[in-house]
């Protein structure tokens, strides 16, 4: 997992469990200090291929954690 997989995990982790919902896209990149939506969608791609996450095709906040 690289590094930028770990902080999304990481901060995925902590804003459902506060929230309850995931985080959009935007709330990632300011929360790991990400400016780049590519580099940001590759690293939940894999992330999704290792089984952590799953995302729902269709919604802005469609990123799950996988239990």
């Amino acid at each position: 997992m690289t590094k930028k997989g770990v902080k999304v995990l990481r901060f995925l982790r902590k804003y459902i469990k506060e929230h309850e919902i995931p985080p959009t896209k935007a709330e990632i990149l300011d929360a790991i200090g990400g400016k780049s939506v590519m580099a940001l969608d590759y690293a939940i791609k894999s992330l999704e291929e290792s089984g952590k996450v799953k995302r729902t095709l269709g919604k802005q906040r469609n990123i799950w954690l996988v239990s």
